[in-house]
């Protein structure tokens, strides 16, 4: 018997997206466009990597994925804007470690629940920090910002992309473990904190990799430390903070992707699988590579599972340093 295939029907076998079993009963879906919530404005570390899966997912269910930035509030309005999404399966969204792991523990009255207004689909891409100052900056080394530190508590600042964000965390746990008083000095974002780190507003400031390279590799910013578990590969010359001694220290922000709870669980786990594969291929990694990130695929129940894990974690942070939103 001969079997034809539609374009689609082609276009899913020869990436490996074939739908299950359980969903080809549903053949159908999607039958339309998909929405992309994207909670960071465009050309964030949210955005990239949201519209490199949605490029990836458009040509594999030949039908288009279409991001729509939604930021505010911390990254908080998005994703709520996700949690009320209609459950039909044409809403997904980015979801990241400051959204679903941090705010509910800093920010009261967050309108949603982290771990029961969402479906878990993945875990895409891990976001390092790096503690940076100026160029000229008297700060050679993360030695020398806690000696001054030290030896004038309160006096020296520290700027971050937003309270609540994974940057604000990163500083709140430098402080716990490295036992210093630091004056946190909170931005509507990372561009405002740079440009302020560039004219002296402030001495330092815990940002994302990705949002620090261009100063960077210009020769205007100097990395002290960053705050994964190894080296980045893009700054293969800076230590971590368990390099320079503080072996407890990890402030890593992630990046993943949900749907609304209650959409249908086929829906959710074709969409999982598709997503899984996009995230595991060479395309992907090389995309996150490129824009400062780590590819770090997880699938959807290893996502779920870690999620409550994160959560305790920087509750924990929270509760310890007296971290306030700001």
């Amino acid at each position: 018997m001969r079997v034809l295939l539609t374009r689609r029907g082609a276009v899913l076998a020869g990436l490996g997206l074939a739908m299950p079993g359980a969903v080809r009963a549903q053949a159908a879906w999607p039958s339309r466009p998909v929405r992309m919530i994207v909670p960071a404005a465009a050309g964030a570390g949210m955005d990239i990597l949201g519209r490199a899966v949605a490029q990836a997912l458009s040509e594999a269910w030949g039908q288009p994925v279409v991001v729509e930035n939604r930021f505010g509030a911390g990254g908080t309005l998005g994703t709520d804007v996700l949690a009320k999404a209609p459950r039909d399966g044409y809403t997904m969204g980015v979801v990241n470690s400051s959204s679903l792991a941090i705010a509910p523990a800093i920010i009261p009255d967050v309108p949603y629940n982290p771990l029961t207004s969402f479906a878990p689909l993945g875990l895409g891409a891990s976001n390092d920090c790096a503690l940076a100052v100026r160029a000229d900056s008297r700060f050679r080394s993360v030695a020398d910002v806690v000696a001054a530190a030290r030896a004038r508590p309160g006096a020296l600042n520290w700027a971050s992309a937003g309270s609540g964000s994974s940057t604000h965390m990163a500083g709140e746990l430098f402080r716990l473990v490295a036992g210093v008083d630091i004056t946190h000095v909170p931005y509507r974002g990372s561009p405002q904190a740079i440009t302020d780190l560039l004219g002296g507003q402030v001495e330092m400031t815990f940002n994302t990799i990705n949002a620090l390279l261009p100063g960077i590799r210009a020769g205007t910013i100097r990395a002290l430390a960053t705050t994964g578990q190894g080296r980045d590969p893009l700054l293969p010359d800076v230590p971590t903070f368990a390099e320079v001694g503080y072996p407890a220290y990890e402030a890593s922000g992630w990046l993943g992707f949900a749907m609304p709870a209650g959409t249908p669980p086929e829906v959710v786990a074709t969409a999982a699988e598709a997503i899984r594969r996009v995230t595991e291929s060479p395309r992907f990694r090389d995309q996150m590579v490129a824009a400062g990130m780590r590819p770090r695929s997880l699938s959807a129940a290893d996502f779920a599972a870690f999620l409550p894990v994160e959560i305790a974690r920087w509750t924990d942070v929270v509760k310890r340093s007296g971290a306030r939103a700001d």
